[in-house]
């Protein structure tokens, strides 16, 4: 039901994704999904020498950009891929091959890509980068960013993390591997706009061929219908950093309903997210109704500027509605004037009558008759495209809650908008401004809670988590230093004030931020940082858990786990460090 409810949220755009998709990745004609996949052997998930044991298995999914599923640590001993099925969303269409039932992109299954493997092993071709171009995964031809071309990549740094293994270590075929390449334009999209539903549909595959896997290892082991149920642990390292991070919007709730409920013929479902990385970037902060706070618009963006406003949960919509009031540099304040759900209207325009500014009324039903309110805003580049394009002062805006909206806490929250490498350029981050607001103490030092603010600031450091993971089953990594395991300075932090149910290492040292992590091609690293990687590495330890025969089937079971085994005393446990490099 809420895929359903979800799908049909997002109808125009399933119906025309050329703006997200290239127009030859789409599927003209999808077939129905049949059993084939069972006997036909150029559709095998797996080799036979690659098929984990039922008893001691469990499969790792990966959702990100540009995964290279032909890297050395995704393979055995016997050259023989652990990857089942990777569906790279935004590849050239083909007819006749696995996959003919998505609506887009490719899908590449284990035999598959055994054979390139084999082929290039014998010199026919030459090497994993001709195994990209082939299938179409790399086409220089085409007009979209070639991100599974690059030499280091998010997509390979957490894929690695997360499911790679050497191809000495038996451990590798406990755990087959599913994947998803999501689009480069996701990548580009900080804002998340066109993220859910491509997330939903992602998360459908991943369940779906967990499901015809166990059905592909019954059939090839002889054993009876239904007998094999594995786990299944995905990995979402995204996130933003606008939402309500109440648990309420359709993905969260699309993903507590499948790891509460699970599937019938699957093993436990788990979800594992980044808590991110925007503790002290000041994109977070309450307000009462009359208070205001100051919003900093940098110049020279060329992108649009999102904020918004979470009013409190009240019953129904009846009575007075929430406003806000916002002011331009050189403006006048403009204050909302909502009278329905759903409502925009324009605050701000230039000298020339256009628009520069404009605010959507969008309260969430996250209840029975329960609802909050939620307020979006959005300003123009501070620089304008092309001539005669309205674009909006740089400066010091300022954001307030009218005084006769309904009493209790409204949350503000600044969506991410930077320039992302290889990707996206022209972006300037905004951020919050409150005098009473410190970065660091008198020793010059990061400060690094509320508390050690003056404890009532009104832009947070708390409840600055990633806003894909408010919901109530989703497990979320946070990420400490390997010399001091101290929380890093920029790991966001949940309401309770802790840095994730579970935290990794990361960073070499406070002063020495990053780790050494895979690159595209087998035997490549480079360095990166962030939650990002912390969130694959609890994937990778729980799915070790759950193969070693451990029962956790909700959040406080695996973090009370983790205690048992975690390297460091405090609050929040630590996992083992992971040592992809023992050479460095």
């Amino acid at each position: 039901m809420i895929a359903t409810a979800m799908l049909s949220a997002f109808e125009a755009f399933l119906n025309d994704p050329s703006a997200v998709l290239p127009a030859d990745s789409i599927n003209p004609d999808p077939a129905e999904f049949d059993d084939s996949d069972l006997s036909d052997p150029a559709l095998a998930y797996l080799s036979d020498d690659a098929l984990p044991c039922p008893d001691t298995g469990c499969i790792i999914a990966v959702i990100d950009d540009a995964i290279p599923f032909a890297h050395e640590r995704l393979r055995l001993a016997n050259g023989h891929s652990r990857v089942a099925s990777i569906w790279v969303q935004d590849a050239r269409c083909r007819s006749g091959a696995s996959g003919s039932d998505l609506p887009n992109g490719i899908e590449l299954r284990g035999a598959e890509i055994d054979d390139y493997l084999a082929r290039a092993r014998a010199g026919q071709i030459p090497g994993e980068d001709a195994i990209y171009r082939l299938t179409g995964v790399v086409d220089m031809t085409r007009q979209t960013t070639q991100s599974t071309a690059f030499a280091h990549g998010h997509g390979a740094a957490v894929a690695m993390l997360a499911a790679g293994f050497p191809t000495s270590d038996p451990t590798g075929r406990r755990h087959p591997v599913i994947a998803v390449n999501l689009p480069p334009k996701l990548t580009e999209d900080s804002m998340g706009t066109l993220t859910p539903p491509l997330l939903l549909s992602s998360f459908l595959f991943v369940i779906h061929r967990a499901r015809r896997l166990c059905r592909f290892i019954e059939k090839r082991q002889g054993r009876d219908h239904g007998s094999v149920r594995l786990p299944v642990v995905i990995n979402l390292s995204y996130g933003v950093t606008a939402g309500a991070r109440d648990g309420s919007s359709l993905l969260e709730l699309f993903m507590d309903a499948v790891s509460q409920s699970g599937a019938p013929d699957l093993g436990d479902i788990h979800f594992v997210l980044p808590t991110g990385n925007g503790r002290l970037e000041r994109l977070s902060g309450v307000l009462s109704p009359g208070d205001e706070l100051g919003w900093r618009l940098p110049p020279d963006d060329r992108t649009m500027t999102p904020l918004e406003i979470w009013g409190p949960t009240r019953a129904g919509l009846e009575s007075e509605l929430m406003q806000i009031v916002l002011t331009a540099p050189g403006h006048n304040p403009v204050a909302t004037a909502f009278s329905g759900p759903w409502q925009y209207q324009t605050l701000v325009s230039d000298g020339a009558g256009q628009e520069i500014a404009r605010a959507y009324y969008t309260p969430r039903l996250v209840g029975d008759n329960r609802w909050r309110e939620g307020i979006t805003v959005m300003i123009n580049p501070t620089c304008p495209e092309r001539l005669g394009e309205p674009f909006a002062p740089p400066g010091n805006w300022r954001i307030a809650i009218a005084g006769s909206a309904p009493a209790g806490e409204y949350e503000i929250c600044v969506q991410r908008d930077e320039v992302i490498r290889g990707f996206r350029s022209g972006a300037r981050q905004s951020w919050l401004i409150d005098p009473a607001y410190r970065v660091h103490d008198e020793a010059g030092r990061l400060i690094l809670t509320d508390a050690e603010n003056g404890g009532a600031p009104k832009v947070l450091r708390s409840r600055t988590l990633n806003a894909y993971a408010g919901g109530r089953r989703s497990l979320r990594a946070g990420a400490v230093d390997a010399q001091r395991r101290s929380l890093i300075s920029y790991c966001s932090l949940l309401h309770d004030g802790q840095g994730g149910d579970c935290l990794a290492v990361v960073d070499c040292a406070i002063t020495q931020p990053g780790m050494v992590v895979s690159g595209r091609s087998s035997g490549a690293f480079g360095l990166l940082s962030g939650t990002s990687l912390a969130a694959p590495q609890l994937a990778r330890w729980l799915a070790t858990q759950l193969s070693a025969g451990a029962s956790v089937t909700n959040r406080s079971a695996i973090r009370a786990l983790a205690e048992t085994l975690s390297e460091t005393p405090g609050p929040t446990p630590v996992l083992p460090a992971l040592r992809q490099f023992p050479e460095f």
